[in-house]
């Protein structure tokens, strides 16, 4: 394929490298130019340093500008208080690209940060993209070749030099690489830009990526649907789950690790495999490179062992991986050479013995019968412990079988005994190997979900930035009369007026019809209900008044200082099912929708779905399937269901809202929106917003 990114090919390919800085003088010439030979490039590189000097015969000029040769790359390693200064050196003479392998910038706090960005502002000056800084030119280190490699290779782009060591160390798994990029801080060239070359790039099959923040939501957008358009899976182990995540984030590189909810939702959006530590990042990466796409689901199970088995077959339940009952053909075939008292329906326990002594072709035709079972489309032999008399045949048997069958073979080696003949088997098969029954079955969970979903990838169009002109109008009065900004977009609020007292209250009561519900109408209480300033279900006008009054006292008496509007009077839902939607804004990727199970137990069930903006009406419908709660709204335990179609319509309403207000709209809850039966729509009982200023 066409390389979109012809700017970071010639990075990657730079004619002229200088090093500047930190020089081991120390060394030998020999060292030095095996060093650099063979990550330069033979006679492709230049030492730089104000001493000059030389080492052996190889000289260090003063200044960049007395390379006597063309530099499109250079290798800064200097003080970080000197590095825009040498950059601006390098621009005089025509350098297009420099790796900054210095730190102490914005990782250390504002001092660094204050140098960061002097050392960005040098790069635009100059027109050189700038690499890190707090980086290394691993980039640049020549990946070791994989002998027999079976499947493709992983490109690597990581924000921590050392967490992608591990990663390319896979060779020793059989796994192939095609480069390791370690982006450091980012002050311009970021994860997003690799994660794009990788997609053009047709020696990478699979990216793998630690991530610990994004710099450019468009960039990121732009990189997820090149590598969704050249169906390259997208592996990432993001930091930013827990609160030590981000704050350690910031400490290492700088970056912000953003609203995890919200990055979930983008994830979802283009298929992106999340995974949670760089074991798995390694592994799940190493199927997907080693099986590529189209693999069928149906795991056949195989082990020596039937605590073995047992084991496989609870992992792959847990993960959701199908393991179906094989043919009763194929558990005849397979009760021919193992004993009728062993279980062969799947998993297929062949008892240990049988290792020891069958000959090599019985022992091979059990694993191909089970996979030419049609329930099965890959098979997983499971490897508990290295015992030489039975693993070291199994690994053998698998070596020989790997080209034969035509399904693939997969296997676990759950031990830490690795010095062993089978594992070298196994490793020099090629064949997917894990180190753990659950890393297996996640990989293989992940890698199923990933296929499902292929076709669903999408390029989602912006929605409608328009703003209609009541919206425009309701937000020009003081206060903004948000109600009435929610209804120029269609969003569906319940009946109801504020009345300023308790009299009010009862004509207004009388007005909207009973019942009616209660609250206290006032931006300092955003939670009314725990604050008692709710009164539902009110059924005659006597008893508006007094719950209207005692509203209004118990307010006053708990915040004698908030500015309360009234009582708000509001027709009464019975009935129907109660979510939340609402709209959150993430420091990168900006506003995102959220719904979830609603009401007053929000906070406590925790069960809602996100999504970045832009997105689709196919969202919409994913993030209410994915809801733990939507079992409620599909009819369960004999309910009627619930109006999924209008709960879609407020969801696209309120993203379309959040598009048009754009940085005027910091937060919105809209809570409860109670959805009623099918056919009967959604109701927007309360709702919060908070706009800028």
């Amino acid at each position: 394929m066409v390389q979109r990114r012809s700017d970071l090919e010639e990075f990657f390919h730079p004619v002229g490298v200088a090093v500047i800085g930190g020089i081991d003088r120390a060394q030998t010439e020999d060292a030095l130019l095996a060093a650099m030979d063979s990550r330069w490039g033979v006679g492709n590189w230049h030492l730089v340093n104000p001493k000059g000097g030389s080492i052996g015969s190889v000289p260090i000029y003063e200044t960049v500008a007395d390379v006597p040769e063309p530099v499109s790359l250079a290798v800064i390693s200097t003080p970080p208080a000197v590095c825009a200064r040498v950059v601006d050196a390098c621009g005089a003479v025509g350098v297009r690209f420099a790796i900054v392998f210095s730190s102490g910038f914005s990782e250390v706090g504002p001092e660094g940060v204050a140098l960061e960005a002097e050392l960005g502002e040098a790069g635009r000056r100059n027109k050189i993209r700038v690499f890190g800084p707090n980086t290394n030119t691993n980039a640049f280190e020549p990946v070791p070749e994989v002998r027999g490699l079976r499947g493709g290779k992983i490109g690597v782009v990581t924000q921590s030099g050392h967490n992608g060591r591990p990663i390319v160390q896979g060779v020793h798994f059989g796994i192939g690489f095609s480069r390791q990029v370690p982006c450091g801080n980012e002050v311009d060239l970021e994860v997003s830009d690799f994660i794009e070359y990788f997609a053009y790039d047709d020696d990478t099959a699979v990216i793998a990526g630690y991530i610990e923040g994004f710099r450019s939501a468009d960039k990121l957008r732009t990189a997820l649907e090149a590598a969704n358009a050249q169906h390259k899976p997208v592996v990432l182990l993001k930091i930013g789950a827990t609160d030590a995540g981000s704050r350690m984030a910031s400490s290492h590189t700088g970056h912000l690790t953003g609203s995890d909810e919200v990055i979930e939702g983008l994830f979802e959006q283009y298929g992106v495999v999340r995974v949670r530590d760089l074991d798995e990042l390694l592994e799940t990466a190493a199927l997907f490179a080693k099986l590529g796409p189209g693999v069928a689901e149906g795991a056949g199970l195989y082990s020596i062992s039937g605590g073995s088995s047992t084991l496989m077959a609870e992992a792959a339940e847990l993960a959701g991986v199908a393991a179906p009952p094989l043919a009763e053909e194929t558990q005849e075939r397979l009760h021919r050479h193992i004993p009728s008292y062993l279980a062969v329906s799947n998993p297929v326990d062949n008892g240990g013995t049988f290792i020891t002594t069958q000959p090599a072709e019985i022992r091979r035709q059990v694993i191909r019968d089970i996979c030419d079972d049609p329930a099965v489309g890959y098979t997983v032999v499971g490897i508990t412990g290295a015992v030489a008399p039975m693993t070291d045949p199994l690994g053998d048997d698998i070596l020989a079988l790997v080209h034969e069958v035509n399904k693939p073979l997969i296997a676990t080696w759950n031990s830490f005994k690795v010095d062993e003949l089978g594992f070298d088997r196994l490793v020099e098969s090629g064949i997917p190997l894990f180190r753990s029954f659950r890393g297996c079955f996640a990989a293989l969970a992940a890698y199923h979900r990933y296929q499902r979903h292929r076709a669903s990838f999408r390029v989602r169009p912006p929605l409608s930035g328009a703003l209609p002109e009541a919206a425009e109008t309701a937000l020009g009065i003081s206060p903004p009369d948000t109600g009435a900004v929610l209804r120029s977009f269609g969003l569906p609020l319940v009946a109801s007026e504020v009345a300023a007292s308790a009299g009010d209250a009862r004509q207004v009561a009388a007005e909207i019809g009973l019942p009616v519900a209660t609250k206290i109408a006032s931006a300092d209480f955003p939670h009314k209900s725990d604050a008692g300033l709710v009164v539902l279900g009110v059924d005659s006008l006597d008893r508006v008044e007094q719950a209207a009054q005692k509203i209004l006292d118990r307010a006053s008496a708990v915040r004698p200082d908030a500015a309360i509007d009234g009582v708000e009077v509001q027709q009464m839902v019975v009935g129907g099912a109660e979510m939340i939607v609402g709209v959150t804004r993430d420091p990168t990727l900006g506003p995102a929708v959220m719904v979830g199970t609603g009401g007053v137990f929000t906070e406590v069930l925790a069960d809602t779905a996100v999504r970045p903006l832009p997105m689709d009406e196919a969202d919409a419908y994913e993030m209410i399937r994915s809801l733990k709660g939507f079992s409620l709204l599909d009819g369960a335990r004999g309910r009627a269901p619930a109006d999924v179609d209008a709960l879609a319509q407020v969801i696209m309403s309120t993203a379309t809202l959040a598009t048009a207000l754009g940085d005027r709209l910091v937060e919105l809850d809209l809570n409860p929106v109670v959805v009623l039966d099918r056919g009967q729509g959604a109701v927007i009982v309360d709702h919060l917003m908070i706009l800028a200023g």
